[in-house]
Parts: structure tokens; sequence; C-alpha cells
């Protein structure tokens, strides 16, 4: 019984923390991942019955994951001939690039969202500020929401974190779509009052 533990238990395989931050962003399944981690803590060759012996993958399924990270370009073969022996060498370089593109990608965006909201205040954001925006984004809140939210409280002239806090909550809660329907009809409104209060006949005259 220890044993088997002991078997669940050591560290074989080890990976980036990085990557694990990372991975969630980009299409790729469970076994393409494992797979992925054969090659970078064992072997950066295609050796189907070592990997087999690893991670239990029959061959079909070997060929299916292997076939569908290089179609997805997330590896590439490298075929060489050394002394007339062919070695199919797996290059990890194209899912390092993607990952790090994505990073960089959303490293951007949020600048681009402190900066928004630095320009809209007049003033630079506390580090109280800056954790908030953060903490909606972790939450899961879109960028869209927040940035329609400070819009809306400047709008307002209030210009509290506290107050942008409770409109993200609130349009979090009820969906940004029937804000914008809202607010699409408030503008179909006042575009047809004043049409209405327009003086038709001053024009003639």
């Amino acid at each position: 019984m220890s044993d088997l533990r002991n078997m669940f238990t050591s560290k074989d395989f080890v990976i980036n923390s990085n990557i694990v931050k990372c991975i969630s962003a980009i299409d790729i399944t469970l076994d393409e991942f494992l797979l992925v981690l054969y090659f970078i803590n064992v072997s950066s060759l295609l050796n189907t019955e070592d990997i087999q012996e690893k991670l239990g993958f029959d061959e079909e399924k070997i060929f299916n994951t292997f076939t569908s990270l290089i179609n997805k370009k997330y590896i590439e073969m490298v075929v060489t001939n050394n002394n007339g022996e062919v070695i199919e060498q797996i290059k990890l370089d194209p899912l390092y690039d993607r990952l790090a593109l994505n990073k960089k990608t959303d490293s951007t965006n949020n600048k681009d969202i402190y900066a928004m909201f630095e320009s809209e205040l007049g003033r630079t954001l506390s580090s109280f500020e800056y954790e908030m925006i953060n903490k909606w984004l972790e939450k899961g809140v879109s960028e869209e929401t927040i940035k329609s939210a400070l819009k809306e409280a400047v709008l307002n002239g209030v210009r509290s974190f506290k107050y942008i806090d409770k409109i993200v909550y609130e349009w979090s809660k009820k969906g940004i779509k029937n804000k914008i329907k809202e607010e699409k009809q408030k503008e179909d409104k006042a575009e047809d009052d004043s049409i209405l209060d327009f003086e038709w006949f001053d024009e003639n005259e």
C-alpha cells in the first residue's frame, strides 16, 4: 500500500508555473497537454513505446494527439540525419511563442484599461485602485463592462471607486446587454424628442 502511495506522490514531472497560468487561454486538450508534458520532461524525441509506458496512451491516441498538436501549430518536428540515422526531434518553440503572445496581449490590455482610468479620472491610480481593477478582471468581468462603468460614473460626475464598483456589480449581475439596450432606447427617445421640438415653421420664414 505504501509503495502505491509513493508511486502517486512521487514528483517525476515538472512544469513551469507560467505555462500553467497561460495554458488555459489556448485551445489545448488534456491529452495534448499530457503529451506536451512528456516532451518537456522526458524526451524531445518521438518515442511511441516510451510514451505508451509513461502516459498509458495506445498507438492510435499517440498518433491522433501528436497530429492535432502539429495541426494547431503548437509543436513542430525537425527531422535530421545523423550518420545515416534519422532522428525526429520535437520542438516546442511554437507553443512557447503562442503562450508568450497571449501573455503579452493580456498585459497590454490591462495597461490600456489602467491608462483609461487615469485619463478619465485625471490622476494616478492608487495601489488599492489597481488591485480593485485586477479583482474585477480576475472575477471574469469583461473590460467592456468595466470601461462602460467608468464612463457612466464620469458622466454622473462621480469619480469614486466605490461607486464604480457598485455599477460593475450591478451590471455584471443583470448583464451588460440590458444596460446597452436601455441606453439605446434613451438615445432613440431623445432623438425623437428633438425632432418633435424642432420649429419646422421657422425654417420657411
